[in-house]
């Protein structure tokens, strides 16, 4: 039986919501959290928010994607993308020193990288995003087989190392994300369909697989040509097929499983990449394990090797033992980013992720809380230190 553990505690937070109504008074907030770290992100996608605390700005309309710091050009040579800075910053510098000031009230800071995933970048550069096979760029989402994709989001994780200094650094969909079903439809679309669909047929990602020896560009018009085909027609039983490994082995004369083995080798690289990166600058990479099916994402679980801290929600103290993978260093820290609407259900929660032996515990997120609520994670975090 695992003995309870004194937890950290970490909360995550929106860069705008630490200068509303000014730097001070945001971080006495986060003081009375009670939370030792402080996870920052400097790049956003879209969403829009209720700040209960904001006295200005209840209710914040999100934008589709930007950053919220000033870019170092020099690090960006490599590469055409450039980033929007976000209407919600009034200086550039406005993050840094935000940075600065919550160090100095002896809180750890770290970052909340999400790389890809947002419009903003997919709409202004669609040469650069994920295409369907038809040639059709996805919001949402670039193509990381794009070697101006790559540079870009290398040259921004040095940027922000090299800028913020962080403890650790959250990584966020640095892999490719699933296609979002159409919101308007009178029919369905086939599992098959919809795997075909989100895969990367961009023709950066096209060319890494023809110069490996994989006929990506035959296939791609070859899938399309599927696609007509069974987009046309409502599904069967037949034409219903699970998405799996025998399909693939198959498929297009094994065409494309051979395309998608090159795509997650692709994506892989390139996080394994920005995870060194992060390394040799000192701070810690923070991320959910990844499984071994790499059908939705591209990203192989090899990754799991690097990776400092995890987030996870075991059950019990073996599986949670389990998650080490036999890496003793490795943190494990338990998310509570759901809504609480009282202080007796996270206090027990945390005193779980206590009992069953987390080295922390993380909540979501610094400007969508209410002060009983910030005390609430104060008193809970407190709990599990006897």
């Amino acid at each position: 039986m695992c003995t309870s553990t004194a937890l950290r505690s970490a909360l995550f937070a929106y860069p705008w919501a630490l200068q509303r109504p000014n730097l001070d008074a945001a971080l006495d907030r986060v003081v009375a959290s009670g939370c030792d770290e402080l996870v920052v992100t400097p790049c956003y996608h879209r969403a829009d928010f209720f700040q209960p605390a904001d006295p200005s700005m209840p209710i914040c309309y999100g934008e589709y994607g930007a950053v919220f710091f000033g870019i170092d050009e020099s690090l960006y040579d490599e590469t055409p993308i450039r980033p929007r800075l976000s209407r919600l910053v009034d200086d550039p510098d406005d993050l840094l020193r935000a940075a600065e000031a919550v160090r100095a009230r002896d809180i750890e800071l770290s970052l909340w990288m999400i790389y890809n995933f947002q419009d903003e970048l997919s709409d202004v550069f669609p040469q650069f995003a994920r295409h369907d096979p038809f040639g059709n760029a996805h919001r949402g989402g670039l193509s990381l087989g794009a070697p101006e994709v790559a540079a870009y989001f290398l040259a921004q994780t040095r940027d922000v190392l090299t800028r913020f200094s962080p403890s650790t650094v959250w990584i966020e969909s640095l892999y490719r994300r699933g296609m979002g079903m159409p919101s308007k439809s009178r029919g369905p679309i086939t599992p098959r369909s919809q795997f075909l669909l989100s895969l990367d047929w961009n023709q950066g990602m096209r060319s890494q697989a023809e110069a490996s020896g994989v006929p990506a560009d035959a296939l791609c018009a070859d899938v399309a040509n599927w696609l007509r085909d069974d987009l046309a027609r409502m599904p069967t039983n037949k034409t219903n097929g699970a998405v799996d490994e025998d399909w693939l082995a198959g498929a297009f004369d094994g065409g494309l499983g051979a395309y998608v083995d090159l795509c997650r080798e692709v994506t892989t690289r390139l996080w394994e990449q920005t995870g060194q990166l992060i390394h040799d600058a000192g701070s810690r990479i923070y991320h959910q394990p990844v499984g071994a099916n790499s059908l939705g994402t591209d990203l192989d679980a090899r990754v799991n090797a690097s990776m400092d801290r995890l987030m996870i929600s075991p059950a019990d103290a073996a599986e949670l033992q389990a998650a080490r993978e036999g890496i003793d260093s490795r943190q494990i820290y338990v998310p509570y980013h759901g809504q609480y609407d009282d202080k007796e259900t996270l206090v027990h929660d945390v005193q779980h992720a206590s009992s069953i032996g987390a080295d922390g515990v993380s909540f979501y997120a610094y400007g969508l809380l209410r002060d009983e609520q910030l005390s609430w994670i104060r008193e809970a975090v407190r709990k599990t230190a006897g």
